[in-house]
């Protein structure tokens, strides 16, 4: 056993141990150095990228997007068909291809025909006395507030509803669809 600390208490053994010790520090802070640079951990890494910037909309006739009359009749057929069959629970299946991917995950094209979707309805609504207001307009999205009421017979108060869409693919598509603040019981 005197022989292993006659060993490691020799002044050469801690001489090459410091020596060891101080080469495998040298070698950590290079590997850390290199980490930090390169911007990753590992390979499997995805570096993030910063999303493009947005920008005021402007329609077909390059006219600055302010009210909801100025957008581009594409994307006013879009709204009026949601609104016209996903909230009235009309002929449901026309709604399907002006639906964000979004909104309808998880939903069948069949099943949504069904009436089977994440919409929030409003049965009996006024499809000719809708208003709209226009919130946002950028080149990543639209915000419309949509003014709704039943038509005439129908018992069922004034509601406002939040109308969002998003760009996929060339087409602005309906992505939200929330109601406005509270509805005051009857």
């Amino acid at each position: 056993m005197s022989s292993v600390t006659d060993t490691f208490g020799s002044p050469k053994f801690q001489r090459y141990l410091l020596w060891f010790g101080l080469a495998v520090l040298v070698a950590g802070a290079i590997a850390l150095v290199v980490v930090i640079l390169s911007g990753t951990t590992d390979s499997t890494t995805k570096a993030v990228t910063a999303p493009t910037e947005s920008g005021p909309l402007r329609n077909s006739d390059g006219t600055l997007v302010r009210t909801y009359a100025q957008l581009d009749p594409q994307i006013r057929a879009a709204v009026t068909t949601f609104i016209g069959s996903a909230v009235a629970r009309q002929h449901v299946g026309k709604s399907w291809d002006v639906v964000a991917p979004a909104l309808k995950a998880g939903y069948t094209k069949s099943q949504w025909a069904k009436g089977e979707l994440p919409v929030v309805p409003y049965p009996g609504v006024d499809t000719k006395h809708v208003s709209y207001s226009l919130d946002v307009a950028s080149t990543k999205q639209i915000l419309l507030e949509v003014g709704l009421t039943g038509k005439p017979g129908v018992r069922s108060k004034p509601v406002t509803f939040q109308l969002g869409l998003e760009p996929v693919n060339g087409r602005w598509l309906v992505d939200y669809w929330v109601p406005r603040g509270t509805p005051v019981p009857d």
